[in-house]
């Protein structure tokens, strides 16, 4: 539990990089205590289906990969579905491989462990995360609602086999 408010911090920089942009502040500023407060974090840290790996550089956390192993949703066809729940980096580790290698990491995670398909959601928007996904063979499976703030948002359901 120690590494919740680590988490709660990181995750809400990466998000807030990312996003910010495209969504008005008051829906990011409803947003932030939703998904991001330590607490939070520290009651994901203790689902015995989730496991988090956080990438540090020189002593500061750059990036981190959340995965799941809960029940998948119906759209997610599979006897054991290994989910990749947030795989999220600071913007200045965008573009430097880092998302490449936490990707292979957990493709090789789902094959070590005898899943058969690995599953995420990605915003529609999110062009740059679409093609990252693509690039490792994911296709559309579905979609979701995603709600932030007061804006609703349609996410993607995306799915490979390992």
């Amino acid at each position: 539990m120690a590494d919740a408010p680590l988490l709660a911090d990181l995750g809400w920089r990466t998000f807030d990089e990312t996003f910010a942009t495209y969504n008005k502040p008051e829906d990011m500023e409803a947003f932030h205590p939703t998904m991001y407060a330590p607490e939070l974090q520290a009651a994901e840290l203790a689902e015995a289906e989730t496991e988090f790996l956080i990438v540090e550089v020189n002593g500061e956390a750059v990036a981190y990969v959340k995965w799941n192993t809960a029940p998948a949703p119906a759209e997610i066809p599979g006897q054991k579905p290994f989910q990749i729940s947030r795989l999220y980096l600071l913007q200045a580790w965008t573009g430097r491989g880092l998302g490449d290698k936490l990707m292979q990491l957990s493709l090789e995670k789902a094959k070590e462990n005898g899943h058969d398909v690995v599953w995420l959601t990605v915003w529609e928007s999110n062009e740059r995360a679409i093609r990252f996904y693509q690039k490792y063979g994911f296709k559309e499976a579905g979609e979701l609602t995603f709600v932030l703030g007061q804006d609703v948002q349609r996410d993607l359901y995306m799915m490979r086999e390992v």
